[in-house]
């Protein structure tokens, strides 16, 4: 066995152990895709039309700009925030993948969204690894940064267009995120009925 063999077996093999305490651990709530959506939808929506019913210069626009941007970035706050705090607690959950390589962590992503067929000595990893993206963690704040955007946009500043087109990158990011948690759930199956 070269070096860069028992260098791979050792990152399998700690990855293998991350899987293990995800897949042996508590069944953490996955976030409801269809309600992040929809509070996505229509708080955009609202925000759209009731800021450009208001002229260019009224007041009331500005403010439902403003109340639309920070909404979004108090989301944004609250996030960050459960994420550092879930991090700093003892018994956190490392990510299963930390410490593969780029090519490994692609090769994991590729069986997750079922291009490529999992080996049977990687399936906790990647089971495991399915477990972490389908609860959804991070659609929340990825959901509330084009709202944040949205806001600046309507609110008839100068440079308007750029902070439409960073609204528009968001929304993307979001749908992004959006598909690799569905990939992720369809990965693992339906979720199990709880008692």
């Amino acid at each position: 066995m070269t070096d860069t063999a028992a260098a791979a077996e050792w990152r399998w093999a700690l990855a293998a152990e991350r899987a293990e305490r995800v897949l042996d651990g508590d069944a953490q709530p996955r976030v409801s895709l269809p309600l992040v959506a929809g509070a996505l939808v229509v708080a955009e929506g609202a925000l759209v039309v009731v800021a450009t019913s208001f002229g260019p210069d009224d007041v009331g626009r500005r403010l439902t700009a403003i109340v639309g941007a920070v909404t979004g970035l108090l989301v944004v706050v609250v996030e960050v925030v459960r994420a550092l705090r879930e991090r700093a607690r003892p018994s956190a959950e490392e990510p299963v993948m930390k410490g593969l390589l780029r090519r490994e962590q692609s090769a994991v992503v590729r069986s997750i969204r079922q291009r490529s067929p999992v080996p049977d000595d990687r399936l906790d990893v990647v089971r495991a690894t399915a477990v972490q993206q389908a609860r959804g963690r991070t659609l929340p704040a990825a959901c509330a940064q084009p709202l944040v955007w949205t806001g600046c946009a309507v609110s008839g500043v100068d440079l308007w267009q750029v902070y439409a087109v960073l609204a528009m990158l968001w929304v993307l990011i979001a749908a992004t995120t959006f598909r690799e948690v569905l990939l992720a759930r369809r990965f693992l199956g339906p979720e199990p009925e709880r008692s």
